[in-house]
């Protein structure tokens, strides 16, 4: 039985990964080993059933992979040869939004299994909400611009998305570090100034 109170109340807690709630097992017929991962993407039908457990809380936080393997990497003869994981942090907010616009999870849900739950869950310290006295870390979404997804606008080091040829109903407009705009555009903005994240969990 899963239970469906608060994060920082469990000492057991459940994620889906965001690439399971996008794709399904018929995106490898195109994409092949560019979306191998562990666990696998499996049928529509599994999805479904991730995606509903996110909407009825019996699943706590959306998370993320990012493994950046070479597209000569991912792109080995044998399936079972190529390696494991997706490189996704560019385009996963943007990703988990399609969920919105699927009607599966209202905004602000998909705020607390984006950033709100990830922060209690790990009880870092003044992050993850917006409140008096929390460090400014905002990602502003243009929920009505829709993107396509391009090698050319790939920001990754490995160059290649699994995503390529797709469009995204959302767009990630700009992004607040820290209290300082760092991304704007589709373009990075001054030095990188992160700081080490502090915890609170006992």
């Amino acid at each position: 039985m899963f239970d469906t109170g608060p994060n920082d109340a469990k000492q057991i807690t459940s994620e889906a990964c965001v690439h399971h709630l996008y794709f399904s097992y018929v995106d490898y017929a195109q994409r092949g080993n560019l979306i191998k991962c562990n666990p696998a993407i499996k049928r529509a039908e599994d999805r479904a059933a991730l995606r509903a457990a996110l909407a009825e809380d019996r699943l706590d936080v959306i998370a993320i992979d990012h493994a950046p393997h070479t597209f000569d990497e991912k792109g080995a003869e044998s399936y079972f040869d190529a390696p494991v994981g997706l490189p996704l942090v560019q385009h996963a907010l943007a990703m988990a939004l399609e969920l919105y616009h699927d009607g599966v999870l209202s905004l602000p849900q998909l705020v607390q299994k984006v950033c709100h739950g990830p922060a209690q869950l790990f009880g870092v310290c003044e992050r993850g909400l917006l409140r008096k006295g929390y460090w400014a870390d905002l990602a502003l979404v243009d929920l009505e611009q829709p993107q396509s997804v391009t090698r050319e606008q790939v920001l990754y080091k490995c160059s290649w998305s699994p995503l390529e040829g797709d469009s995204l109903r959302s767009s990630i407009c700009a992004i607040v570090v820290n209290g300082q705009v760092k991304y704007r555009d589709g373009r990075f903005l001054g030095t990188s100034d992160g700081m080490r994240l502090a915890f609170n969990r006992p």
